[in-house]
């Protein structure tokens, strides 16, 4: 579902106005996450953690409003629900979108992570990025992982001039690394449209995806 925003009745719509005149409206921040305890508990149940921490930004994403706007057809909407996309590399080195549906409890988050990824990892190359049809729809995130380098910071590739485009937020993460506090460490990326995400609500998707990844009931439904 999704409810179109009003801009003439917009509270930032002083904001919205500014940035659409530019070319690139994006921006993003590069912020360190503890993941120790979710580290913990992947390697106690023998798991990926690639699933854990892909399933608490998704529902740090989704627990702010200003991650839910996007820009289609020149109209702004506030989508109800935003779904889990993400970058898979196939047996021949070729990458590929895959996504699912937003899941709320881990255990089924974790079961349509593994099953899109082993599909798109099988699938025969095409010239087709997108082969499944949700990454095609606005209400979505565009996550990538790049598991063998720890990195500091990072920019995404974007399509200028497409604010459309660039509404959908960018996230990418590095591999988890043992800082000198004796605690596991990841670089988180998100890079946003400043049309609808200011620096606030930004900073408050980041604290709330370190709650989710401190609080180890979120895992265990």
């Amino acid at each position: 579902m999704r409810q179109e925003i009003d801009r003439t009745k917009y509270k930032k719509r002083n904001l919205f106005d500014w940035f659409v005149q530019y070319g690139e409206s994006e921006y993003g921040f590069d912020v360190d996450r503890d993941v120790t305890e979710i580290v913990n508990l992947s390697k106690e149940r023998k798991q990926s953690f690639f699933e854990y921490f892909f399933f608490a930004v998704r529902k740090g994403v989704n627990s702010v409003k200003e991650r839910r706007r996007r820009l289609v057809s020149d109209k702004a909407y506030l989508y109800d629900v935003i779904h889990p996309t993400r970058t898979v590399r196939g047996e021949e080195g070729v990458y590929q979108n895959s996504g699912f549906e937003r899941k709320d409890d881990f255990s089924s988050f974790q079961k349509e992570c593994r099953k899109t990824i082993e599909e798109a990892k099988h699938r025969p190359i095409n010239g087709d990025l997108n082969r499944f049809p949700i990454c095609n729809e606005p209400n979505v995130v565009y996550a990538t992982c790049i598991p063998m380098l720890n990195f500091k910071g990072m920019t995404h590739p974007t399509p200028t001039g497409n604010q459309e485009a660039l509404s959908v937020p960018r996230i990418c993460w590095g591999k988890y690394y043992l800082g000198l506090d004796k605690r596991y460490h990841v670089t988180l990326n998100i890079t946003v449209s400043h049309l609808f995400v200011d620096g606030y609500p930004l900073a408050a998707c980041f604290g709330n995806i370190q709650k989710f990844l401190d609080n180890k009931e979120s895992f265990l439904q």
